[in-house]
C-alpha cells in the first residue's frame, strides 16, 4: 500500500517539474541582458551585445524654418525667401550569431535630404545616399554587470547630388559638362568598441565609440568619420509594473549618412521611449534634436526627428 502512495506523489512532482521548467523557458529573455536589467536598442548606436536579430528603423526629420538669401539668375533676381528641408533615413540590418563571442553583421542603408517645396529645392537641391555595411562583433568582456565588445565595419555609401542652382550657374559660366547631377561612391573601414553596465535590474549605461577611414563625397580625397556617445535607459516593469523604458543619449557624429554633410559633424540629443513587455522583439519611438550645417549659404540650423525602431530576436 505504502508503494502505492508513492506513484501518484511521483506523479505530481514529476508533473510540477515539468510546470516549473516550462515557466523557466517563458521567463527566458532573447533580449541583451545584464544582472537582470534588459538593454534597449538606441538608434545611431551599435550594440555590444553577440546575438542573431533583424533591425528596422524608419525615421523622418525637418529643420527649423530656414530664411534664404535671393540670388540672381542671368539679370533675374530672385528674392529671399523661407522654407523648410527634410530629412528621411531607412535602415534595415541582420546579425548573426556564430558563437557566444563572435557575430557577422550587414545593413542596408538609404539617406535623404531634400525642400519641402520648389524655393528650397533650388536652394539646397535633393540630395540622397544609399549602400550599406558589414562588420564583425567579437566580444571581449562579459561579467556579471558588464558587457564589452569591439567591431571591425566596411562601410560603401553611393551617393547622389542633385544641385539644381550651380548647374545653373556652370550654364551661365560655360563650365564644359555641366551636369545637374553628381554621383560619387564612397568606401572607409575602421574599428569600434561598445560597452554596456547594469547598475541594477532597472537602471542601464550604454557607450559606443568608432573610427573609420576612406573616401569621401569629394572626389579624390580621403578623410576619417568618428562617432561617439553615451546613453542611459531605465526600465519601468519591475517596480512600476508597466511595460515601458526609457533612455536618454548623446552622440557626436560626423558619420555623412547622418548629418547628410560630407565637412561637417552634430551633436545629437535623444530620447527614446519604448515597450519592455515582450521577450523576443523591441518596439519604440526615438526622438532626436541636433544642430547640422545645410550649406555655406545656408549655414547650421537645428534638426528635430522621429525614428521608429522595430527589432526580432531568434
Amino acid at each position: 500500500m505504502k508503494k502505492l502512495i508513492f506513484i501518484p506523489v511521483f506523479v505530481l512532482l514529476s508533473f510540477a517539474a515539468v510546470v516549473a521548467q516550462q515557466e523557466i523557458r517563458t521567463t527566458e529573455t532573447k533580449l541583451p541582458t545584464l544582472n537582470g536589467h534588459t538593454f534597449p536598442t538606441i538608434a545611431f548606436v551599435r550594440t555590444s551585445f553577440v546575438s542573431t536579430n533583424l533591425l528596422t528603423t524608419v525615421g523622418v526629420g525637418s529643420t527649423t524654418v530656414l530664411r534664404i538669401p535671393g540670388f540672381d539668375i542671368e539679370g533675374h533676381e530672385i528674392p529671399p525667401f523661407e522654407g523648410n528641408i527634410l530629412f528621411l533615413n531607412m535602415r534595415i540590418k541582420y546579425q548573426q550569431q556564430f558563437t557566444p563571442w563572435l557575430a557577422m553583421y550587414f545593413s542596408l542603408n538609404v539617406a535623404g535630404r531634400l525642400g519641402t517645396d520648389l524655393t528650397t529645392i533650388l536652394a539646397d537641391g535633393v540630395n540622397t545616399m544609399s549602400g550599406g555595411d558589414i562588420g564583425w562583433l567579437v566580444r571581449i568582456l562579459n561579467k556579471d554587470k558588464f558587457n564589452l565588445s569591439g567591431t571591425i565595419n566596411v562601410k560603401n555609401l553611393n551617393g547622389n547630388f542633385i544641385n539644381v542652382s550651380q548647374f545653373i550657374e556652370d550654364l551661365i559660366n560655360d563650365v564644359p559638362n555641366a551636369s545637374i547631377t553628381k554621383k560619387i561612391p564612397a568606401m572607409s573601414i575602421g574599428p569600434g568598441i561598445q560597452g554596456a553596465y547594469a547598475f541594477n535590474p532597472t537602471f542601464g549605461l550604454q557607450f559606443y565609440g568608432e573610427y573609420a577611414y576612406g573616401e569621401s563625397f569629394e572626389r579624390d580625397v580621403s578623410k576619417g568619420y568618428f562617432l561617439a556617445g553615451i546613453a542611459g535607459d531605465v526600465d519601468f516593469k519591475l517596480k512600476q509594473r508597466d511595460p515601458l523604458g526609457l533612455a536618454l543619449g548623446y552622440t557626436i557624429t560626423s558619420a555623412p549618412e547622418i548629418v547628410m554633410n560630407d565637412a561637417d559633424y552634430a551633436n545629437l540629443l535623444m530620447a527614446k521611449l519604448g515597450y519592455t513587455g515582450s521577450r523576443d522583439y523591441e518596439l519604440g519611438v526615438q526622438y532626436a534634436y541636433y544642430n547640422v550645417k545645410i550649406t555655406e549659404d545656408l549655414g547650421k540650423t537645428d534638426v528635430s526627428s522621429f525614428m521608429l525602431i522595430l527589432k526580432f530576436y531568434f
